[in-house]
């Protein structure tokens, strides 16, 4: 059986999850904080957690201790057949010192919700945004701490439109409004490339080599990186745009890993998982992502140098750069 048949083999009796859980830990406590561990996804999800916040403390050795940026995922755990949607908040482990963020989180069947595709991720980018704003109820609780069950129990995340029906297009608005020159001048260093031509010419490349290798055995792991100063809907939704283009994203259950560069910094990176998930994949948060041999990294590709004329002279590239954000993730493997 292949991975992507994995989800199918569950009990089709699975239900959402719209419950609030917690797991992790604040600087008001000597231990975790953790919500009820009644469901089997709940304890693998949790797992997952630790093992990859091991493997990035383990990594940390002798350096500066890093915190972890915001971040927020869409894990599918391949034991439980769940889906989680989490936020994923450091705010430097617990009051002994000990590094460990505090993550907040709900769980839907992977079986109901393919892909998902960027016709069907609008619905999880909403659950994540309000997972994300449980922050500020965080910092009212480490300013005034009590029981933690009485500030973040008996609540609920709404999980309406993640299923195989629901669709929306609504983020290509959005994407046409941004022009792709301003998104390429800010992203900055997290591109390799001088000019928004070269940088068309190396995606085009890059996807071109991902449509020849598409198959069933085909798992990989990819990066892409966002400007968080541009509508984020728009960028995540484009990418899966641009990458079903290239691949059959139908068929798949994807995981979706999303995080700053760093607390300040102008970019973030999104990560697309076609395969089953690891601990290792933790790291893809984190600064040591790129130490990580199975990455395929769009922000690392470097554009081919431009071949030279007659005189010696480079010839410079002179593809036809789409204007809008819409334009250019809507465009063909091929061209």
């Amino acid at each position: 059986m292949g991975w992507k048949d994995l989800f199918k083999s569950k009990p089709p009796d699975a239900t959402p999850d719209p419950r609030l859980r917690w797991f992790g830990k604040l600087p008001t406590y000597g231990d975790y904080y953790s919500s009820a561990n009644d469901a089997d996804w709940a304890v693998e999800f949790n797992d997952w957690i630790l093992k990859g916040c091991e493997l990035h403390l383990s990594r940390q050795a002798g350096h500066k201790r890093e915190h972890l940026p915001p971040a927020v995922c869409v894990l599918r755990l391949p034991k439980s057949g769940m889906t989680v949607l989490a936020s994923i908040q450091d705010f430097g482990g617990d009051m002994r010192g000990r590094s460990f963020p505090i993550v907040f989180y709900a769980g839907v069947p992977s079986a109901t919700w393919p892909g998902p595709t960027s016709d069907r991720i609008l619905p999880a980018l909403r659950v994540l945004k309000d997972l994300v704003a449980f922050r500020d109820s965080v910092v009212r609780f480490v300013n005034a701490p009590g029981r933690f069950e009485s500030t973040f129990g008996g609540r609920e995340v709404q999980l309406d439109g993640l299923d195989a029906d629901s669709r929306d297009e609504s983020w290509k608005a959005a994407a046409r409004a941004v022009d792709v020159r301003v998104w390429f001048s800010a992203a900055g260093d997290a591109v390799k490339a001088e000019t928004p031509e070269a940088w068309h010419s190396a995606v085009r490349t890059w996807g071109e080599s991902i449509a020849a290798l598409e198959s069933d055995e085909f798992g990989p792991t990819f990066r892409f990186p966002i400007v968080m100063s541009l509508p984020f809907e728009a960028q995540v939704a484009g990418w899966l745009c641009w990458l079903e283009r290239r691949m059959n994203l139908e068929q798949r259950f994807l995981s979706l890993l999303i995080s700053k560069d760093a607390a300040a910094a102008p970019t973030g990176r999104l990560s697309i998982i076609a395969r089953e998930v690891v601990p290792e994949d933790y790291l893809l948060f984190t600064s040591f992502a790129g130490t990580l041999a199975y990455l395929d990294d769009l922000c690392a590709v470097t554009p081919k140098a431009p071949d030279n004329g007659a005189e010696g002279a480079p010839i410079p590239i002179t593809v036809r750069v789409p204007e809008s954000w819409a334009a250019f993730v809507e465009a063909t493997a091929t061209e």
